[in-house]
């Protein structure tokens, strides 16, 4: 599974994350936390240490549009992406079903991770209790889907009965 990202497939993802953090500032009526899915995708599909430093570079760019507190999204995004790679190799995750609840646990678990810096560091608290109930499953119904969309044009599949 290594190797199937490429950097500039990343450069564009980080390109998309950008336009989107711009257009639809944090408190949006989206609730979608697209550099999420895709430090869990990069992740998925790639080396812990590529899931790591594209969560790096995704949370980073998510502190900086939504003027949080630097570091915050980039670490707990680090993480995410560093483990997606490890729950790629224990699950099987085939429904859309199961895709869309376990993107909406490690949402859940970024938030309670941001926050839970915020507290300790003890900084005001940004993004409250609603917005994260709000966004658990918004971000995991529409990061389900959009993972089964772009695993179908990354890996179309193949019909093998006309060989």
């Amino acid at each position: 599974m290594n190797g199937i990202i490429r950097n500039s497939e990343i450069v564009a993802l980080l390109a998309i994350t950008a336009v989107f953090e711009f257009l639809f500032p944090t408190p949006s009526a989206l609730y979608l936390d697209l550099p999420l899915f895709f430090a869990l995708y990069i992740g998925w599909y790639s080396s812990p240490a590529k899931g790591a430093v594209c969560g790096i570079a995704f949370g980073l760019l998510q502190d900086v549009f939504s003027r949080s507190y630097l570091g915050l999204n980039g670490t707990s995004k680090t993480l995410l992406g560093f483990g997606g790679s490890y729950l790629s190799k224990w699950l099987v995750l085939e429904s859309f079903l199961a895709r869309c609840v376990l993107i909406g646990f490690l949402s859940l678990l970024d938030n309670v991770i941001v926050i839970a810096m915020e507290f300790l560091l003890g900084q005001p608290i940004q993004q409250g209790w609603l917005r994260t109930l709000i966004e658990i499953p918004v971000t995991g119904i529409l990061g389900g889907g959009i993972f089964q969309i772009y695993d179908r044009v990354k890996f179309p599949h193949k019909d093998f009965r006309r060989l």
